[in-house]
């Protein structure tokens, strides 16, 4: 039986060190009796000042999710008498590529990155939630699996894997209360866009984004939040967030 403490929820966030996961982070320690337990690969640094900024209600673990045996070994340190409250993976790669040649390498390491890992985790941590009959999984995908573009075959594909994943999860967790749905952002400003835009972003975006604009970190964990917290209800479904990127 479950000895969870009444009044705390656990929550675990992937690549919480960087992005939208550190955003994410901040978004879920403004309620009181939070606990965030983050991952995350590069960034020693910033985890550091998280964990020393919130304290006891903060940990960070170091996590490849390039190995799923790193990952499995992460999830033997979960224990179920203390079954998370919330999920949300915000770790990606992003891997551009054109789709033909020799793309073994690069299929591999986006593909268990970006889906093989997260659905390995969500599928753990669902079957923690079960028992204590609640839960709530977000798994943060992209317009990029429904928008096609040159170069982000390996990328597009990983996520629309794991929104076809999570809607299957969704369903089958149904009867536990345990909610799943994905995430997907259009270009957001976090290092992974200024990377990705080149040397001018501004003329990127002023070339590729209808409203001129491109997101936040904190509008993700805002719309995280809003479906952990109860204000969003639904499950199985992908929330799409733009500013008019998207196909349809």
């Amino acid at each position: 039986m479950s000895q969870s403490i009444p009044g705390v929820r656990r929550a675990i966030v992937t690549g919480g060190a960087s992005g939208i996961g550190q955003a994410v982070v901040h978004r879920l320690l403004v309620s009181p009796g939070t606990h965030v337990l983050f991952t995350y690969n590069s960034g020693a640094a910033t985890a550091a000042a998280l964990v020393e900024r919130y304290g006891e209600r903060c940990s960070g673990y170091r996590l490849d999710l390039s190995s799923l045996d790193a990952v499995q070994a992460f999830l033997a340190t979960l224990d179920p008498a203390e079954p998370p409250h919330v999920l949300v993976n915000c770790a990606g790669a992003l891997g551009d590529g054109l789709a033909f040649g020799d793309i073994r390498d690069r299929l591999t390491l986006v593909t268990t990155v970006n889906y093989l890992a997260p659905a390995s985790i969500a599928a753990a941590v669902a079957k923690l939630m079960a028992s204590e009959r609640r839960g709530h999984i977000v798994n943060i995908t992209s317009v990029s699996a429904r928008k096609p573009n040159l170069g982000n075959a390996v990328y597009g594909s990983s996520k629309i894997a794991l929104e076809r994943f999570t809607a299957t999860l969704a369903l089958e967790m149904a009867r536990f209360k345990v909610r799943a749905v994905c995430i997907a952002p259009a270009f957001v400003d976090t290092p992974m866009f200024r990377g990705f835009a080149g040397k001018d972003p501004e003329q990127f975006i002023r070339t590729h984004v209808p409203m001129r604009e491109i997101l936040q970190p904190e509008d993700v964990a805002a719309t995280v939040a809003g479906f952990v917290d109860g204000h969003i209800r639904t499950t199985g479904i992908t929330l799409t967030l733009a500013n008019g990127e998207l196909v349809f």
